[in-house]
């Protein structure tokens, strides 16, 4: 979810910066830098958007791209 504080924290560090937290031991060969977390989050929202789309469907019937 996007917050005013996330804005402004990716506004204010480098992509290419590594990461100041703490990451996870089994994410460790994987996160080098923000763009790696943000990568992520993309990811997982885009994975959770397909599940609910999916749900959706199986309740409507109906798809997702309507007329254009």
């Amino acid at each position: 979810m996007r917050t005013k504080a996330s804005d402004e924290v990716l506004a204010s560090t480098s992509l290419t910066a590594t990461p100041s937290g703490n990451v996870p031991a089994d994410l460790a060969d994987e996160v080098h830098a923000v763009r790696d977390i943000v990568l992520h989050m993309i990811e997982e929202s885009a994975r959770h958007a397909g599940h609910l789309d999916i749900a959706r469907e199986l309740i409507d019937g109906q798809t997702g791209l309507g007329a254009r």
